[in-house]
């Protein structure tokens, strides 16, 4: 695995790959290894009743026009708190077999700058805990794909903010990435690495929906999907470690999860 994904992988792709990166060293992180996903979930992360399926209104790309005022339901969903976020997050039955990590990654949360400058607020989109609007609360749930050695990942990241804040967090974020398609990115350390960021088309879910892929210039990729829920941000992430290509996580996964927030808020 290169320099950057190992010691970047936090930073450049998502905050999994350096939990996948040293997963294979932490016994107490390990559940369902080897085994199907339909195991026993992680105690941190029960399994949680799905909410029926409300209709998804699709739009030919995400973000082509900006988002109206909630008017929905989801858009009445209050604020969540860190047991709700845990209680909703996805489960190792939900997600494809592998290792089932719920853990933060080591430096999850330490700052990576962005140049241009203004391109920051795309970064901290896809990285909430770093940004300087910070989430209330965090729950995450990831599966690292491989082994020895991970080859990928996929999971559920969900933060809940204060007011409006993660409003202005997706507005922010998908506004820079009109002039972000290739972005430098600065670890604490020092160390640099150039990324491309492109939209892609997805239905809209929630209140607002934007996905995108992310490539470094040394290898590896990344699909996100940042969903926001009221005042609760998703992000969904496919990875892949080795390659240079990967699928935007399932529509069914995604609905999923939104699905699960949308009914934390209503219980």
């Amino acid at each position: 695995m290169r320099t950057s994904m190992s010691r970047l992988g936090s930073i450049l792709i998502t905050g999994a790959l350096l939990v996948a990166a040293t997963a294979c060293g932490s016994d107490d992180d390990k559940k369902d290894s080897g085994k199907s996903a339909a195991g026993t979930p992680s105690p941190s992360a029960p399994t949680a009743p799905s909410a029926p399926s409300a209709p998804i209104p699709g739009t030919p790309m995400a973000g082509t026009t900006p988002p109206a005022a909630p008017s929905s339901a989801a858009g009445a969903v209050s604020a969540l708190t860190g047991p709700q976020l845990e209680k909703a997050v996805l489960t190792a039955a939900d997600l494809p077999q592998g290792v089932y990590l719920t853990r933060p990654a080591a430096g999850s949360d330490d700052r990576a700058t962005a140049t241009p400058a203004d391109c920051q607020p795309l970064v901290d989109l896809f990285l909430p805990r770093q940004g300087a609007t910070k989430p209330a609360a965090v729950a995450q749930a990831f599966v690292s794909i491989g082994t020895p050695i991970p080859t990928g990942v996929i999971g559920s990241e969900l933060f809940s903010f204060s007011g409006t804040d993660a409003e202005t967090v997706m507005a922010k974020g998908r506004a820079a990435l009109k002039n972000c398609g290739s972005v430098s990115m600065k670890d604490p350390e020092g160390e640099t690495s150039t990324i491309k960021h492109t939209e892609v088309a997805h239905p809209k879910l929630g209140d607002d929906t934007l996905a995108i892929t992310s490539s470094p210039e040394d290898g590896g990729a990344r699909a996100s999907i940042a969903i926001r829920v009221g005042s609760t941000l998703i992000v969904i992430s496919s990875a892949d470690l080795s390659g240079n290509t990967v699928k935007v996580p399932e529509l069914a996964l995604v609905t999923k999860q939104v699905e699960r927030i949308t009914a934390a808020a209503k219980s």
